[in-house]
């Protein structure tokens, strides 16, 4: 994959790939590798080249910027997708195949899990029947707050109308036992998806559809705050729920 940020710092700094080849005494072959294929250069040619084209060393090389030692303020974060839309549908159905223990989902409909994987909620199924307990957080699509995102998206009551499909791909599956399905009517913040250890939350931007927003992937490590904040925030919303109740 290519650097496309050494690309943009090269073309802002007027640096062509021989130019700042010479000047790190290496090939421009090598140079050129860097930014076509995102090929890494050793740590101090980097340190010498992020200095010479004014950036960040983090910025241009984020993996030649991750500590080494696990800290509570930077080791949960596992990656940040500009987009959830960037996101691996692979991902979630990967997450939820490992848990064990507990999966928490807080989404006004969340349509993007069963369609892009359309073995999910059959996967939930067999997880469910062995013992991992689930709870899904839909939005009221009879709510103000659902009403008045859908304005913002300009989608209107197209929002309720995701939410009442994303139901139906659940609709199978709602005899599961550890299977917990309800309405919450919050502002939604964040769309958080908690897999045991491990969650994605995906901040809203307002306007904007949740697809593109960023997505923030994080992993529980003892002390970390992050976490423990959005574990906390599903905790209170969910305390708000009602039961789904399919005949009403």
């Amino acid at each position: 994959m290519a650097n496309e940020r050494l690309r943009t710092a090269l073309t802002r700094g007027q640096w062509s790939a021989p130019a700042l080849a010479e000047a790190l005494n290496t090939d421009p072959k090598t140079v050129e590798r860097w930014v076509t294929t995102g090929r890494t250069p050793h740590r101090r040619t980097a340190v010498a080249a992020a200095k010479l084209l004014g950036e960040e060393l983090e910025y241009l090389w984020p993996e030649l910027g991750r500590r080494t030692a696990i800290d509570e303020k930077h080791g949960e974060v596992v990656t940040v997708y500009a987009e959830r839309s960037a996101v691996p549908n692979a991902l979630y159905l990967s997450l939820l195949q490992n848990a064990t223990e507990s999966v928490d989902i807080l989404v006004y409909a969340g349509l993007h899990l069963p369609e892009g994987n359309p073995s999910w909620p059959r996967e939930m199924r067999r997880k469910c029947e062995a013992g991992l307990q689930v709870r899904i957080a839909f939005g009221d699509p009879e709510s103000e707050e659902v009403r008045s995102r859908g304005e913002e998206e300009k989608v209107g009551a197209g929002l309720a109308a995701r939410i009442r499909y994303a139901l139906s791909w659940y609709q199978p599956i709602l005899d599961c036992p550890n299977l917990h399905v309800g309405f919450h009517s919050t502002v939604l913040y964040n769309s958080i998806l908690r897999f045991d250890d491990q969650m994605l939350v995906n901040p809203h931007v307002y306007g904007m559809g949740a697809f593109r927003a960023p997505q923030i992937h994080l992993r529980k490590i003892q002390g970390g705050p992050l976490f423990e904040t959005y574990r906390e925030s599903f905790e209170k919303v969910w305390a708000q729920t009602r039961p789904y109740d399919p005949e009403g």
